[in-house]
């Protein structure tokens, strides 16, 4: 595993710090057993703050050990707990999203990688509350699009090298 860069990630004392910062997901409970991955989560969480819409529709974002499908690394989940009137007359969807990463995968990449996933995650959170729930190959591309708008791109690249498509 390549070198720790982010200091922020492992001092215990910047988690509070880190946490005030987190705007973009206002209404989010942290489960992170490991202070390192909660510290970096935060830190890629707080580079989006200033960029856009929070997300306030994520509940929780955790972290566990493994997924039930091989090779997930991250997933977003969307529950649907009604529906409601957009401004164009249109029913969307209403609901809550969780962010799950896994571990088992997260410990083979790079800093930047998992950076990378981190963005990627958030940024399918905040397509499916600002733009419309979706699960397609085009979303996951979108996704990626919208993390290197937020200024991820160095880390999209290092996990594209680290990885194979999926």
């Amino acid at each position: 595993m390549t070198p720790l860069k982010c200091r922020a990630c492992t001092e215990e004392a910047d988690y509070a710090k880190l946490k005030d910062n987190l705007r973009l997901l206002p209404a989010a409970e942290l489960d992170f057993a490991d202070a390192w991955y909660r510290n970096l989560f935060l830190s890629t969480a707080s580079r989006v703050s200033n960029s856009g819409l929070p997300v306030r529709s994520v509940t929780k974002v955790k972290l566990r050990k493994r997924g039930t499908l091989r090779g997930l690394v991250g997933l977003t989940t969307f529950s649907v707990e009604g529906y409601q009137m957009s401004q164009k007359g249109e029913f969307r969807p209403k609901g809550r999203h969780e962010i799950t990463f896994y571990s088992s995968i997260l410990d083979r990449l790079s800093e930047d990688a998992v950076v990378a996933v981190m963005a990627h995650e958030l940024a399918h959170a905040w397509l499916n509350e600002h733009v419309g729930p979706e699960a397609s190959k085009q979303r996951e591309q979108d996704a990626d699009i919208l993390a290197e708008m937020w200024g991820f791109e160095p880390e999209i690249q290092a996990l594209e090298k680290e990885t194979e498509p999926v």
